[in-house]
């Protein structure tokens, strides 16, 4: 199982030192290839493109485009949330310095033993120490 962060995936359509490692990545994904999200993915990939518009890094049409492109996918959306998923946020964000949106990318990779692509390097890190495998 394989759990990707924004960061990882919009090196797919912005330029970002790593998007041919990144591309190379997504090629050997296939439609077995079980990719899960977290919900809030979706919120930040809205952010991103958002932002990418407002500056005129993209086109409506590429955003679009892009957000046809990640469909295609078929993102699974992890979407458990409650107390107990709280409290677990909580430690990791304490456990690893890192913020409540890195740590519930980590929780997620844990809990279903898979592992991270991502490419900010606060969430590498934390990974690394957590025993969790990162792409790239």
């Amino acid at each position: 199982m394989t759990i990707l962060d924004c960061t990882f995936c919009a090196a797919l359509f912005l330029p970002h030192e790593k998007s041919g490692q990144v591309k190379d990545a997504f090629g050997v994904l296939d439609e077995s290839a079980e990719v899960v999200v977290p919900v809030q993915w979706w919120a930040e990939m809205t952010e991103l493109l958002s932002t990418a518009l407002s500056r005129e890094r993209l086109k409506h049409a590429d955003a679009i485009g892009i957000i046809r492109l990640l469909e295609q996918y078929r993102f699974s959306t992890e979407t458990g949330f409650g107390a107990a998923y709280t409290e677990r946020i909580i430690d990791l964000t304490r456990l690893y310095n890192i913020n409540p949106v890195e740590a519930s990318y980590l929780e997620l990779a844990v809990r279903k033993q898979g592992r991270l692509g991502t490419l900010d390097g606060k969430l590498r890190a934390a990974c690394r120490r957590a025993g969790v495998e990162v792409l790239i």
